[in-house]
């Protein structure tokens, strides 16, 4: 057997040549009639005639032209690289100031990248040239300022792609004297104010036109940017006119492929909060703004975001999220007009759209229209932090609406067309305020209201305390019920519609009110009309008319507010005036009935009601007719026997004439006519403490059977006690010892004893 081993068994005899050599190859020996075909191509190469010069030297030149910029990046990369731009701090702000007026301190680092090609400064701060001693005018953390390579380079323009702002803080101030501390600061318009001198134009520097040809045009650099991006911006802002400030925090803003007269999505959110209102609103807001090249013309589009307003959190009140939404907002800082279309708020189911337009400058007005429903006014002050009366009726101003279209001046607001609706009462009308220089402001109003229930509005003089909800208050809360059962006592209420003195020395006024139905202290008043003329402290309420209880009101109030206490001058008629529901709501007085016709002309001063009772002067006539005195028969009184609640004494007439000195009446022709007796009388009544102290002398001109005997004789009837617990009385005394008594008397047993 073979030892070779056969390496393909069952290939074939053809196979088998092939495979044997291409394992063993045999080098091959060209002879010279061969054509070796790489040799032939170098050789063909070598007998190609050479290029010509301007080939050659074209070549050269491209080549030396594609050199040239790859060394002046390298190089400008290079001066980028190794220069310290810090040494033109100086130069800079110096630059700065004599551009603006205002001192520019740069305390950080300058620093020029080349890839993305941006300036970049640190610690920037330009100070208030009024007085180096206040804060600065406006500060920043960082700012990056990011250019365009290629249109350096290529177009020689200096192009901004993008600016990043990190921690810029602007501090606004008005002094006393109305005075700002940015007062001479550049328009938005005049971005680059003119040098005071003439710059050499280079490609990486914008040329500076002059002021002739430059007034009214856009800025000769392009603003088209890539993105725009600033964080944690503080804007604040003190007004020391009237003690107002502002604060504008957390302040970001983003936006991204910014271009003139194009709309971008613009993103912000930042937390506003001023002294005048303890909340604290964060503010959410995107919207699409479109800027004109001058960067004059400014419109919002289609914004919504979100008001979150918090309170701080020892009140332990939730915050409220109010959704904002709106149309269009455009300003025009050229005209400086402004005009905001369909902006609408909502929370809390209370709906809120607006549309306003108008001009700002030298001569400011804005006028507009509001629609507003279902305002919880409760809600809102509670999230406010303002502070309210404590209502005894939990449900008022839970609901209001209101319509109306303004128009507001510098100096003057018109609110016209103005309808709202509040707790079912029907208010519609028109008011004016109006500046006026170095004197309060002064209102005119024309207000109509359907009716309105001024008791709904009662609150508590101390209100009572929140009711806790641990068991150990529950407990205390039922043992403590008994006892404030028993002692009887209701919580002190008042109705909250006085005005603070010093606003009614201050107000200038002027307007008509009338109310279809009034309901105020327990009684009502229909038709009620009121004019009033407010000035230096002195008011006049005239007319102060109205229809009451069948009957009519018809007065003129003044009120003088100069001196240290508010003196009161109050004069009129009431006619035809149905006692017993008069008296019965509004002091809870039931025992005198009759129509009431009379006059008062009163003068008093204080602050409270007491000290009005207290100090009442004046003079006062009275007519009742077709009355009776309730709670008390005189018939059985005579009688002697107990008169009780349900009886009465009635009367055709009624009348007297008083005086009021020092809040004590005194009567003098009082005088009583019914069908069986008449009555003359006097007395005194202390108006502080209801105390009546009156004799009454009756004369039975037509007595009943039982009385016969008093026929002619005069009765001294005494009258005493406050008014809720008057007690009726006889002097039988004063009875037998009066002369005409005595000889009636007489006459009459000398009748009985012939009979």
């Amino acid at each position: 057997m073979d030892s070779k081993k056969d390496p393909l068994p069952h290939a074939t005899p053809e196979d088998a040549a092939g495979i044997e050599e291409a394992l063993n190859p045999e080098k091959r020996v060209y002879s010279d009639d061969h054509v070796c075909p790489i040799k032939e191509a170098r050789m063909a190469k070598k007998r190609r005639p050479p290029a010509h010069p301007v080939v050659k030297w074209t070549s050269r030149l491209v080549m030396g032209l594609a050199v040239i910029p790859i060394i002046v990046v390298l190089a400008f990369i290079g001066a980028i690289t190794f220069m310290d731009f810090n040494q033109y701090k100086t130069t800079i702000e110096s630059e700065f100031q004599a551009r603006t007026g205002y001192p520019l301190n740069i305390e950080g680092e300058l620093d020029v990248s080349v890839w993305p090609f941006a300036l970049e400064a640190s610690q920037v701060a330009m100070q208030d040239k009024t007085d180096p001693e206040r804060p600065d005018l406006a500060k920043i953390d960082s700012i990056q300022v990011e250019f365009s390579l290629w249109d350096l380079f290529v177009n020689r323009k200096l192009d901004l792609l993008g600016v990043e702002l990190e921690g810029a803080h602007l501090y606004l101030e008005t002094d006393k004297n109305g005075r700002s501390n940015w007062h001479g600061m550049p328009m938005l318009s005049h971005f680059l104010p003119e040098p005071k001198a003439t710059f050499r134009t280079v490609a990486y520097q914008p040329v500076v036109n002059s002021a002739e040809s430059r007034q009214g045009n856009p800025p000769s650099f392009r603003w088209r940017l890539n993105s725009f991006v600033s964080q944690n911006a503080v804007l604040e802002w003190r007004n020391e006119e009237n003690g107002h400030t502002f604060l504008l925090d957390d302040f970001d803003l983003m936006a991204f492929d910014i271009a003139p007269d194009e709309p971008f999505k613009l993103l912000t959110n930042f937390a506003y909060q001023t002294n005048m209102v303890k909340s604290r609103f964060h503010v959410n807001l995107s919207t699409e703004l479109t800027v004109n090249e001058a960067l004059k013309q400014w419109q919002l589009a289609d914004w919504n975001g979100n008001i979150r307003m918090i309170l701080p959190k020892e009140t332990k009140v939730p915050e409220v999220r109010v959704e904002t939404t709106g149309k269009t907002f455009k300003l025009d800082m050229e005209q400086k007009t402004f005009h905001v279309e369909q902006a609408k708020l909502g929370s809390l189911k209370t709906q809120i759209e607006t549309s306003l337009q108008g001009q700002y400058g030298a001569h400011p007005q804005t006028q507009g229209e509001v629609k507003a429903e279902h305002i919880r006014l409760r809600k809102w002050f509670r999230h406010s932090g303002i502070e309210y009366p404590h209502f005894v009726n939990r449900k008022v101003l839970r609901d209001v609406s209101a319509a109306f279209r303004w128009k507001q001046t510098a100096r003057q607001l018109n609110i016209d067309d103005l309808e709202m609706l509040v707790d079912g009462a029907k208010i519609a009308g028109h008011i004016q305020r109006r500046e006026q220089a170095g004197r309060p402001d002064q209102y005119r109003f024309d207000i109509a209201v359907s009716e309105l229930d001024m008791d709904q509005y009662e609150a508590y003089v101390n209100p009572p305390p929140r009711k806790r909800r641990s068991k150990d208050a529950a407990a205390e809360s039922k043992a403590a019920a008994p006892a404030q059962a028993a002692s009887g006592k209701k919580p002190e209420t008042y109705l909250p519609i006085a005005l603070p003195v010093n606003t009614l020395k201050e107000l200038d006024a002027e307007g008509h009110l009338t109310i279809g139905q009034l309901k105020a202290w327990q009684m009502v008043f229909t038709h009620f009309d009121l004019t009033l003329a407010a000035k230096d402290g002195q008011l006049k309420l005239a007319p102060l008319n109205a229809d009451l209880y069948q009957g009519k009101l018809r007065s003129e109030l003044a009120v003088d507010v100069t001196g240290k206490t508010p003196a009161y001058d109050w004069k009129g008629t009431m006619d035809g005036i149905q006692l017993k529901p008069f008296l019965a709501d509004g002091w809870q007085y039931h025992q005198l009935d009759g129509a009431y016709s009379g006059g008062f002309d009163l003068q008093t001063r204080g602050v409270n009601s007491y000290l009005l009772r207290q100090n009442m002067n004046g003079r006062i006539t009275a007519k009742v007719s077709d009355g009776a005195f309730v709670g008390m028969d005189l018939n059985k009184l005579l009688a002697g026997q107990k008169t009780q609640p349900q009886d009465a004494t009635q009367f055709s007439r009624l009348s007297l004439t008083g005086n009021i000195q020092k809040g004590i009446l005194k009567t003098k022709d009082f005088k009583v006519k019914s069908q069986r007796f008449f009555a003359t009388g006097q007395g005194s009544l202390e108006l502080t403490s209801t105390l009546l102290d009156s004799t009454l002398y009756t004369v039975y001109q037509n007595p009943p059977k039982s009385l016969r005997s008093l026929k002619g004789m005069k009765v001294p009837v005494y009258l005493k006690g406050p008014l809720d617990q008057l007690k009726w009385s006889v002097d039988m005394k004063a009875l037998l010892n009066n002369p005409d008594n005595q000889q009636k008397l007489l006459q009459g047993l000398q009748q009985l004893f012939q009979s």
